[in-house]
Formats: structure tokens, sequence, C-alpha cells
């Protein structure tokens, strides 16, 4: 079977897929329930990793109770595994202490926040801390954009500007609503250290626009398992206008590089 999507046209779907190795900047193992009712598991992501040419996954787990299914695949395949650990700013101390342990004792490579699930707003002065864990320890911060009322872009770059040296990653560039990943752009053009992951966001044009505007270093490629399909995440980026050099960069060496990979 060949599709016929330039520039790829005499390509089968395999080949398509696999074109680019590539980075999975955002993906989750675990089990999420109502409304979602979805899980994601080692065996699942090990062969989602395998089909569509994925070198690394950077992985947190299903809620910010639990990072040990994370650690305990880390541990397992260290070269494939980039692990973050989910901290729920909003639980304070007990909270702070239990990333700080993650990071400092595990090897992981940097925190996740939800502020929608978590129900706290990404400017919050109870971010702070992981804020001072991150620059700490020089690691960057994962943050979901996309849901007022917590975790809209312009809350994320206040935050952004409030801690200058710690790098931030926008999870979903804004998300669905257009006005929300025009705001992501924006503000990341704004703030040096305000990065972009594109997993869920619906137009491709603006990952091209957020390249060649925000910077070719900082938009990477997600696929944010198991909510979303790795064939549809990919077919976004690839269909979005970008040339060779800078597919490789999205699905792959910028990631890298803003882990200290490359």
């Amino acid at each position: 079977m060949s599709i016929s999507i330039s520039p790829f046209k005499d390509m089968t779907l395999n080949e398509w897929f696999c074109k680019y190795k590539k980075v999975d900047a955002h993906s989750h193992v675990g089990k999420f329930g109502s409304p979602f009712n979805i899980d994601f598991d080692e065996a699942r992501l090990l062969e989602q990793m395998d089909g569509y040419h994925i070198e690394r996954t950077i992985l947190c787990d299903s809620s910010c109770h639990s990072s040990a299914e994370v650690a305990e695949i880390y541990k397992q395949h260290p070269d494939r595994i980039i692990p973050l650990v989910w901290v729920n700013a909003a639980e304070g101390q007990t909270a702070y202490d239990m990333a700080e342990h993650f990071v400092r004792d595990e090897g992981f490579a940097g925190f996740k926040m939800q502020p929608l699930f978590d129900a706290f707003t990404a400017d919050s002065p109870c971010v702070d801390p992981v804020m001072e864990l991150a620059r700490a320890y020089d690691k960057p911060v994962f943050i979901h954009c996309g849901h007022p009322p917590f975790s809209l872009p312009w809350q994320i770059g206040l935050l952004a500007k409030r801690h200058p040296d710690v790098k931030i990653v926008m999870i979903h560039m804004g998300h669905g609503h257009g006005v929300y990943i025009e705001g992501a752009v924006n503000t990341a053009l704004q703030y040096d250290n305000l990065y972009l992951e594109c997993s869920g966001m619906p137009m491709g044009c603006w990952i091209k626009k957020a390249y060649e505007t925000v910077g070719s270093e900082k938009v990477m490629f997600g696929i944010d398992s198991p909510f979303h399909d790795p064939s549809v995440e990919i077919q976004r980026v690839m269909t979005s206008g970008l040339g060779e050099k800078e597919l490789e960069d999205v699905f792959y060496n910028n990631a890298m590089k803003l882990m200290g990979l490359l």
C-alpha cells in the first residue's frame, strides 16, 4: 500500500512512518480511570517504539502519586527511556520531597506537571519550589498547556518570566484551541527558556510556523500515549511543510539537545 502525500508518495506506510528516527517527548505508562478508562504498559510502549523508529521516549507515570512503574522501566531500558517525575505542586512539601527523591536518587531526567488534572494554576506560587528544584538539579520542567483556567500559555509565560534559568516545555503547545495554540507560539517567542511539544495539537501549519519563528531548536514531536495514536502524531509533523533537516530536528535532534544527549 502506498500513500499520495507529497513528498512521500512513493513510500509504503511503514516506510513513511519510520523514515526519521524519533524521540517521543511525551508519553505515559499506567492506568487512567474515568473518564478515559485506558492504560498503557511496558510491552505496548516498547512495541510502539520498535514499530515507529522511536529511539527514546520521555516517559512519566499515569498520576502524581506513583512514579514506580517508570522507575522500573527505566532500570530495564536506560538507553531507551528518559524518565520524568509527575509532581502535584498543590500537595506542597510532600510532593516536593517525592519529586526530589526521584531526580536525586533514581536518576530521573526532569519534572512534569499537569495543572488541569491536579487543579492548580501554572503560575501559582506553589509551583515555585518545583522550579527551584529544577534549577538546582539543572533539569527541565514539562507542563501541560491548553486548558483554562489552569494551564493557559500566558500563565506558563508568567512562570517562565519568574524562572528564566529553568527550561520549560509547553506540552501540546496550546492543545486543541486555535487561540491557545497561537498564544503558545507567541508566548514562547517572548521567553528563551520556553519550548514547545506538539502532541494533540491539530494544526500542522503551526508546527512549521513555530519552527520558523520561535526557534529551530525549540519544537519537539511527542505522542502522549495512551491518549493519541503515533501514526496520527507522525503524520501531522510529516505534512506540516517542513523540509528534511527541519523534520530531523523536530522528530529527534531538539529533544535530544534539550535533555543533554546530543
